[in-house]
């Protein structure tokens, strides 16, 4: 097998498809390096390049001498990652067309020696015949998997010429390709690469079935006659011509003709039938109806599953029959069926899209990462942006649009071959975590990123596939590398205006944690009065991590808008907010802590569409929106200060200034986050904040910063008695047990008698009971209680329910000094809140079965 590598055997091809000193492209498809591209006009100088390649990759060349400026691209030698390679525009000339025969099989996988053995047979065929037809010789070659027959010609590149080679091809197609193997159509384009015989085809896995073989040439004549460019037009004719028109109705249409019984009883010499590619069936007839004396199989009736018909004979002095002429040779009353051309357009599709990587998603929706350039760009193949983009493919090799059908039909075998495949990748918006390193998109259009280990950080031009995007998502800037960690908490203190000086510690780390996108992070809550510049805020934290056109979002109405929009943006920002619905909070916390929201797919009975995220929150509005407890346990809140008269600036000026320091920012952000990486392994706490993960890589992200883990601790467990105690005075139950409790150790009743003393509680201490979250019954105190238990065990009151025979009793204990109940104001305990319904005491189903167990 090794003369096959040989430089005999190479020199031989690139001397039989090239005169001296022309130069041609060598590419090598799908290499570790992407793709592997040089210019040559020197062939020892390409067989040298080319030797580490062989038998790991598929190598290709141009099929026709490229113009000899090309050689500067890269001259005699191989580029990898290569950005340019040959267009139709860049070929000097046409020297060859070939003819591709392939047998039909699934795409990316070698062929077995049943199917390369089909095309063999056919090539053996459509040789005879143009022979026969006065072609010259051809030369015959084994490309692996097919085979390969290329017609020696000297054509100029032009469009007429080009369009001349593939009308050839589509009628070789027409009159020969069957279930087997198939003339390949789209080998017209003068740009074409071909197997550099001598070379091995490396499809797919070796296996023992379907082995990786050895491309050669088979024949080569000993002297290369020219094939004219007339002998190719007078060809192309035999492919019949087909009419378009409206079909008939009536009984005689073409689907109502069963043409078996008509080649029965007409006593017609059927050789064979078999199914067309087209959508139709092909019926062979050994002799031709028209001419006894043509009997090597040149006659044929081609009928299609929309009803057409055509029928013919490949011999020039049969080229006016057609199926009008055998109805009428037949005395059968003619039809006023027409055969309506189908252009393949799916299979061209399907062809083009070769290339592409197809995988699922983890949810296991179907993706195709596409090569353009140098990179890989992952695209959604549900998006308007796959199809418009399998169209450009398309219009870019065929100059014409392809019909809504044949993109349907191309995209559900495009989409099949993604279920079905082996490959899944899980995919991110912007910050994906692998393999314990972490990678940033910039999405830009090199599809480069940010690769962030702990030994360092850089820009990497090819990175795994991790990411998808959407049309929401803004380029980001490159990061400066050269500043260091500690730089973050001037940047923040330079462009933030926290109302406590410590607070600027604890957001310069929370920023440093939306990095980490494994993690559940905390919401950002910014809170201030007019004039406290918080949307403007809330867009510098959003310009820093997730870039986007629309960067502020408006609470959405309803839960599913509410899922999309966590679902498309890696930290999604709702602005100037008033309040929260109980919903909406429960679907901010499984945000935050990671979750997946399901609905039945559009159009579909059964299908569900899932929304799967783990996002970056933030939350603005003058007052602290976040008023449920188990929301406000998963918040960090910074109140803003307003902006004195004197230092207001511009909006434009502020932009400027702050976009110049952005790539500081990243950088510094990066930096820290490579330097946590080690330091997070070693972190031992005793005491653990509401957000474990968010503690851990905050006490590793201060150390770093030089703010210090214990003071991260202390800043955060701070906000967090903060929390709480907004918790408690935004429950008027909580506000009622802690007025309640205030003189008390101790306390032990029914939950009804509880009720009613907090009713009288709430009377004397003016808490708003006509809220949806008031208890005016046992069974919702029970569940109002469980809503702020944690909350009230941080400030030391605790609470047990038991049966007692026919009644739950409730005990109700105080530990710790009181010092934390008195730190709360009876102001804070009586704030109104605008969550008032008329009759809020039904219990809901999920209620009444907390109540029940």
């Amino acid at each position: 097998m090794t003369k096959f590598t040989s430089k005999e055997t190479i020199t031989q091809t690139l001397e039989t498809l090239k005169q001296p000193e022309e130069v041609v492209e060598v590419r090598i498809l799908k290499t570790d390096k992407g793709t592997v591209s040089g210019y040559f006009d020197d062939n020892e100088k390409l067989i040298n390049s080319i030797q580490k390649y062989v038998g790991k990759y598929d190598i290709y060349v141009t099929l026709n001498p490229t113009k000899d400026e090309m050689l500067a691209r890269c001259s005699n030698r191989l580029q990898t990652y290569a950005k340019n390679t040959s267009s139709d525009q860049d070929i000097k000339v046409i020297r060859h067309v070939l003819i591709d025969i392939d047998p039909i099989r699934a795409s990316g996988i070698s062929a077995t020696d049943e199917e390369k053995r089909a095309a063999l047979e056919l090539i053996k065929k459509i040789r005879k015949d143009l022979v026969a037809d006065d072609f010259p010789e051809p030369i015959v070659a084994d490309s692996g998997n097919g085979y390969h027959m290329l017609l020696p010609v000297e054509l100029a590149n032009t469009k007429d010429n080009v369009a001349t080679v593939k009308e050839f091809l589509g009628t070789l197609d027409f009159l020969y390709s069957n279930n087997q193997a198939q003339v390949d159509v789209t080998t017209y384009n003068p740009s074409r690469i071909v197997k550099l015989y001598g070379t091995k085809a490396c499809k797919g896995d070796d296996t023992e079935d379907r082995p990786h073989r050895w491309s050669m040439l088979v024949k080569v004549p000993e002297e290369l006659v020219l094939t004219e460019k007339n002998q190719l037009e007078a060809y192309a004719k035999k492919k019949p011509k087909i009419e378009l028109s409206a079909k008939s109705k009536g009984k005689k249409q073409g689907e109502s003709i069963d043409i078996s019984a008509f080649i029965e009883k007409h006593g017609l010499d059927l050789a064979y039938s078999a199914p067309y590619p087209t959508n139709a069936t092909k019926y062979i007839l050994r002799t031709c109806p028209w001419n006894s004396d043509h009997t090597n199989s040149a006659a044929y009736i081609i009928q299609f599953a929309d009803g057409g018909i055509a029928a013919g004979c490949h011999h020039n002095g049969c080229s006016g029959e057609n199926w009008q002429s055998l109805c009428s040779l037949l005395n059968e009353e003619p039809v006023t069926t027409v055969l309506v051309e189908e252009e393949k357009q799916a299979d061209t599709i399907i062809k083009l899209a070769e290339n592409f990587q197809f995988f699922v998603n983890e949810l296991e929706e179907p993706y195709a990462a596409v090569q353009k350039d140098n990179h890989w760009e992952v695209l959604d193949m549900k998006s308007q942006k796959f199809k418009l983009y399998l169209t450009k493919l398309f219009f870019d090799n065929q100059r014409s649009a392809p019909g809504a059908e044949g993109l349907n039909q191309a995209l559900k075998v495009l989409e099949m071959k993604a279920i079905f495949s082996d490959s899944e990748h899980k995919l991110q918006r912007r910050i994906a975590e692998s393999q314990g390193n972490y990678y940033y998109d910039l999405c830009d259009n090199e599809w480069r990123v940010v690769q962030i280990k702990a030994d360092g950080c850089h820009i990497e031009a090819h990175p795994p596939i991790l990411f998808t995007r959407n049309k929401n998502m803004e380029q980001q800037v490159e990061p400066d590398f050269s500043v260091e960690s500690k730089k973050l908490v001037f940047l923040v203190k330079k462009h933030f205006r926290f109302k406590k000086e410590s607070d600027t510690a604890l957001f310069s780390v929370y920023l440093v944690t939306c990095f980490l996108p494994q993690i559940a992070h905390v919401i950002l809550v910014l809170f201030g009065e007019k004039g406290a510049a918080k949307s403007t805020t809330m867009r510098m934290v959003k310009r820093i991590v997730d870039p986007a056109k629309q960067d502020l979002l408006s609470m959405p109405t309803s839960k599913a808008d509410l899922a999309i929009s966590l679902s498309n943006s890696y930290m999604p920002c709702f602005d100037n907010l008033d309040s929260l619905s109980a919903e909406k909070s429960d679907m901010l916390c499984m945000a935050a802590t990671g979750g997946a929201f399901t609905k039945r797919t559009l159009y579909s009975d059964s299908d569900e569409t899932i929304l799967q995220f783990k996002r970056c929150v933030g939350l603005n509005g003058i007052n602290i929106v976040a008023t449920r407890p188990d929301l406000l346990d998963r918040s960090i809140l910074l109140e803003l200060e307003r902006i004195p008269k004197d230092e207001r600036k511009t909006e434009n000026a502020i932009w400027k200034e702050f976009e110049k320091d952005l790539p500081q920012f990243l950088g510094s952000i990066f930096n820290t986050l490579s330097a946590a990486i080690p330091l997070y392994e070693e972190v031992e706490l005793d005491e653990v904040g509401r957000m474990a993960d968010f503690t851990y890589w905050g006490y590793a992200i201060a150390e770093v910063l030089g703010v210090g883990g214990e003071e991260f601790l202390q800043l955060y467990l701070t906000n967090q008695d903060t929390a709480n105690e907004e918790a408690l005075s935004s429950q008027p139950i909580a506000a009622a047990v802690i007025a309640f409790m205030k003189n008390r150790s101790t306390w032990s009743a029914s939950v009804s008698e509880l009720v009613r003393e907090l009713e009288a509680v709430a009377e004397r201490e003016r808490i708003n009971t006509n809220v949806k979250s008031w208890a005016k019954d046992p069974n919702v105190l029970s569940r109002r209680l469980k809503e702020v238990k944690s909350n009230l065990e941080e400030i030391g009151i605790f609470y047990d329910i038991r049966h007692a025979g026919d009644y739950k009793k409730i005990t109700l204990r105080k530990q710790g000094t009181a010092a934390a109940l008195h730190s709360i104001s009876p102001s804070k305990l009586q704030r109104p809140t605008t969550d008032t319904i008329e009759d809020d005491n039904l219990l809901s189903l999920d209620e009444e079965l907390d109540y029940c167990n």
